[in-house]
Parts: C-alpha cells; structure tokens; sequence
C-alpha cells in the first residue's frame, strides 16, 4: 500500500543528507538528516540495539528545547527517537496541490527509510508521539493509517483542533469538519482505531483542556485511552511527573499483540528475527480459515510493501467468507532483505503444499497485491511445475511494470539495497497458460493499464484507486465467485 500512495511523488520527497554530530562522549549518539517535507530530522539513537522505532512531532516551538529534553527522556527507554519540527513539515504540506493531506504515509515512508539507513534486519512498525499540534498529528495519522502501519500513538498535550489551511484525509478511519475555512479543522473521535492510543494529559493543562481531552479520548474506543498527570500542566518540563507515565505507555504499546496475532489468524511463526532462516515455516504468515467447515480452495496471497494492513486483511476475510482458506504472506517482513524468485517460489511452494494437504484441496488460487503483484509471475514461472499444474486461478492487483524482490525506498538513495529490477511486463510475455488476470482500479494509471494489455494479460477494471474505494466484496468476488 505505501508504495502507490507515496512513490508517485518520490522524487519530491527524497532529499537527503547524513550529518554526524557527537553531542554526548558515551554511547548514546545523534545524527540529523534532512528528509523531504521533514526538513531536518534529529535521530536520537540508544545505547544498545533498539527495541522500537519512536517518530517525534514536536510542537508548535520546532524542534528545541522542551521536545528536546523530551527525547532524551525517552530513547534512554531504550528505543530509537526521530524527531522533526512540525511547523517546518506544516509548511511543506501546504505548498502541495492536494485536495487533504495523508501524513501517515509520509511517516510511514521515514521510518522505512531510517531503518534501510541503519540496517534494521527485521522491520519495526514505528510507535508515533507527537506533543501538542504534534500530538493532534499523530492521532490523525494513525486514524487515517490502514490498519498495521504504525505499532502505535502518544500524544502530550492533546487537543483534537489542527491548524492547516486544508485538513486531513479521512483515509481508513478519520473524520474531521471545519472550524476555520482554510485555517482549522476539527479531527473527529475514530471508533476505528487498530492500535493503541495513549493520552499524556495534564490536569493543569491551560491550552488543552484536561475534561476536553477525556471526553474525547472516552469516545474513541477500546483502543484509546487517557493518563491523567496531576502535576502537570501544557510544558511538562519536569519529567519526574510525566516519564514514569510515559515509560509504561510506551511499554504498554512495544508489548501490544502484532496484528497478525489480534486477527483470530494463527501465524505459522511466532519469531521472524532471523531472515537467514530458509524452511517454509519461518515465514511471516497470517492464517484465515475459510468460514465453511471444507475449504473450497486455498488462496495464497502476497501483501502490499506496507506489510500485512487493513486491507489485506479485510479482502482476504472476505474471500474466507466464501468458503476459501486463505495464506497470507506479509510482503513488508519477506522481502525486507533481499530474495530471488527462485528462493521466493521455493518457500511459498513449500506453504502451500503444506496447507494444501492441511485442508485438503486440490486446487489454489495464488494472488498478489501492489509490491506482491509484481512478484507474482517471476514466482509462478519458478513454481515447481508439479504444483504450479494445481494453480486454479492467478491474480495481479494494481501491478506496476517493474518489480524487486527487497522492500526499498528507492535506489536513488543508495541504502545498499539489491539494484536488480524485473521486468514484469516481458515476464508476462514469457508466460502461455498460467498468465495471471490483471485488476486496476479506474482511477489509475491508464498507461499501466493499456501496457499489460499489450503483454497479452487479461485486464479487470473496478471503481476507484489503488485501495478501490475499500469495496472488499467487489474484490473478492473477482478473485473467487461462488
């Protein structure tokens, strides 16, 4: 999902520049970066190899002084701190020509981009904090996230009003209506929350009224919840009354059930940490048992780059609701280091001939979406031909026309990621009987489009864009019809 929100306008987006600066003489560092609509970034990075990854919005003062003290405070948590001045990344926003703004993919794409940079061997949902116009950012982002972008959300010093000239988009689960024409918007209690949101407030808070705040969090469901601060008010300059709290929340949220494990799925691993590991079941799976009692068919399905979300889940339940079971393979966590198709068509073969006699079918279905389309026909050429005999249906959601095999950002920024691009579309040229079904969604890209015609493929056009108006049912009936 990350890659066709944000990719389009990339090149806008990846500026950047590395500057070490030894502000303490023991192990603790920091490095700053300048990063797209960010501007400058400071990572605060922790003694030892950290247990999360924390992107920091400051508030309405930039990145100084209090918000300063403050990530100090907290990458002693043990956890690697980002933090970025709010106002500069206002004002980057509202040069874009947009009709709302989606900071949750721009966030997502730092934090991927921070732990390419450092070498993360297993990528890390971030947990997002923000303090005051920063707290109200973070709680939009994460509503307005699919589900499974973001491990979490803490805000200090919340106010639910957000001061930009247009407001942000509603996403998978925000709504906002206007205050100010043009100058301020009211984001609204999401009762669709998927992760964890802890309110930091202060009892003498002056801005951001304490009984405001409650009211609104007590709104917004089972995930949100308030830690009320009695010796605080707005500043919380003095941490003795605020990081003990802090700490636990932030604790509470690293500790917080994956949600692959909240899915009523059942992961073929527990532990994905070791991506050397090659048998078939070390990989990241989600399992959907198929709502009927025998399984009519086995869909094997590859998520977008953004990892197991929302939308896979829900397209792939629906699927389930039709009497198929379903593998869903998380994209984000395979393919954060590089694979071949060979080794890719070797793991997914050995899950579903598992599965396959688990269920007892004959028959899958095998599909990808966005970064999982674009593998998609490197794999089944490379499929055993025993197994790839066994293939009912194929299916590219949203293709682009190249593909990698390792989630990066873009080579222009030399992470040492794999180089290597297929060509998806000679791929598909090289295929006779198991050429895959093509679905786009009529907003996008007609060239795409008309390109994959050109291959020979079989084109499918739904309403809507890359997330096709999250008409799950209407997706799933292409990909299986009772």
């Amino acid at each position: 999902m990350f890659k066709k929100v944000v990719i389009k306008n990339m090149f806008n987006f990846l500026f950047m520049v590395m500057v070490c600066i030894p502000e303490w003489s023991h192990a603790l560092t920091v490095d700053t970066l300048t990063y797209g609509s960010f501007g400058k970034v400071v990572i605060y990075h922790p003694e030892t190899a950290p247990k999360a990854v924390v992107l920091f919005a400051s508030g309405d003062g930039g990145w100084n002084l209090g918000v300063v003290a403050m990530a100090k405070q907290i990458v002693k948590e043990g956890v690697m701190v980002a933090g970025f001045n709010i106002r500069h990344y206002f004002k980057s926003l509202q040069k874009q020509k947009v009709g709302c703004y989606y900071p949750a993919g721009d966030l997502e794409t730092l934090s991927m981009t921070l732990q390419k940079k450092y070498k993360f061997k297993q990528y890390m949902k971030p947990i997002l904090v923000g303090y005051s116009s920063g707290a109200t950012l973070v709680y939009g982002a994460l509503s307005q996230a699919p589900a499974n972008t973001f491990k979490g959300a803490i805000s200090l010093g919340f106010c639910p009003d957000i001061e930009l000239n247009k407001t942000l988009c509603n996403g998978s689960g925000l709504s906002s209506h206007v205050l100010k024409e043009n100058k301020m918007y009211y984001l609204e209690e999401s009762k669709k929350l998927t992760a964890p949101f802890i309110v930091l407030q202060g009892v003498a808070d002056s801005v951001c009224s304490h009984k405001t705040s409650l009211d609104f969090v007590q709104n917004c469901g089972q995930f949100a919840e308030m830690v009320s601060l009695p010796k605080v008010g707005h500043g919380f300059s003095v941490p003795k009354n605020w990081m003990p709290q802090f700490t636990a929340a932030l604790n509470k949220i690293v500790n917080s059930p994956s949600y692959a494990e909240r899915m009523n799925g059942t992961p073929l691993i527990r532990d994905y940490n070791n991506p050397e590991e090659s048998a078939p079941e070390n990989l990241p799976l989600t399992i959907i048992p198929s709502a009927e009692k025998e399984a009519k068919s086995l869909l094997f399905f590859i998520s977008g780059d953004g990892g197991w979300t929302g939308f896979d889940q829900s397209l792939c339940k629906s699927v389930a609701s039709k009497g198929v079971s379903v593998v869903g393979l998380d994209a984000q966590k395979y393919f954060w280091n590089s694979k071949t198709p060979a080794r890719a068509a070797a793991d997914i073969g050995g899950v579903i001939e598992h599965y396959m006699q688990l269920w007892k079918v004959n028959k899958f279905i095998i599909a990808g979406y966005s970064f999982g389309a674009d593998v998609l026909p490197f794999i089944i050429s490379d499929l055993p031909a025993e197994l790839s005999q066994k293939i009912e249906h194929s299916y590219m959601i949203s293709p682009s026309e190249n593909a990698d095999f390792e989630i990066h950002i873009s080579d222009m920024l030399n992470f040492g990621s794999s180089s290597d691009t297929y060509d998806v579309i000679a791929q598909l040229k090289k295929m006779a009987n198991l050429k895959p079904v093509c679905i786009f969604g009529d907003e996008e890209e007609e060239s795409t489009k008309l390109n994959f015609i050109r291959a020979g493929a079989e084109i499918v056009v739904l309403p809507g864009s890359h997330h096709y108006n999250n008409d799950f049912e209407k997706l799933s009936n292409v990909l299986y019809k009772k």
